[in-house]
């Protein structure tokens, strides 16, 4: 098996891992089974990635990639949820964060990583609008997350991972920016997360 099939698998298996439901972690409520099914689709993604022409793969990237994505796996866990409008409104945020994710993995086929590494240069669909949607969806999915379960935990656990993905997005795009067409689409398309702000 090849280095890169090795990476796959062993990141496909741990978010199969942070995807089991455990007690006092997970229950029932749709919320969670949205969490869960981002985390599978995830892992999915993981095990069919092509192999990079270039990568970042330093301790870096690691440390970044890592605060990114372990500290809402690990930390989250469910509380009292909100009811009504506010739950409602809670699940549409996961949705969305969840659809713009896998929208935006369509998109990208078999380029999807998590490291910093250029697999091919993608500039259409959700990416025509940010330069990195998968983490506009994944805010889009924590933030739906806390407000379904609004306990100080939750909130943390997401905002200690937010200068995390700003680290590793500018770790990505510092690997990126060296391939002409990457440069050209930076130019291009101004906004890393969020149309008009960032």
């Amino acid at each position: 098996m090849k280095k890169h099939q090795v990476a796959n698998v062993a990141l496909a298996t741990s978010l199969f891992i942070a995807a089991i439901p455990s007690p006092g972690r997970f229950n029932t409520d749709l919320a969670n089974w949205i969490w869960i099914a981002g985390a599978v689709l995830m892992g999915v993604f993981c095990l069919v990635r092509s192999a990079p022409q270039t990568s970042a793969t330093n301790v870096s990237s690691l440390v970044a990639t890592a605060g990114m994505i372990v500290a809402p796996f690990l930390m989250v866990r469910t509380a009292s949820s909100t009811i009504g409008l506010v739950k409602g409104g809670a699940l549409a945020f996961e949705l969305l964060g969840v659809a713009l994710i896998q929208v935006s993995r369509l998109y990208m086929g078999r380029s999807f990583g998590l490291l910093p590494a250029n697999r091919g240069i993608v500039t259409s669909g959700p990416f025509a609008m940010v330069r990195h949607p998968i983490y506009l969806g994944w805010l889009l999915l924590s933030a739906g997350y806390v407000f379904t379960y609004p306990a100080v935990r939750n909130v943390v656990a997401v905002l200690v991972s937010v200068p995390f993905m700003i680290w590793r997005i500018e770790q990505e795009e510092a690997l990126l920016d060296n391939d002409s067409v990457y440069a050209a689409y930076h130019k291009r398309v101004p906004c890393r997360l969020i149309p008009g702000l960032i």
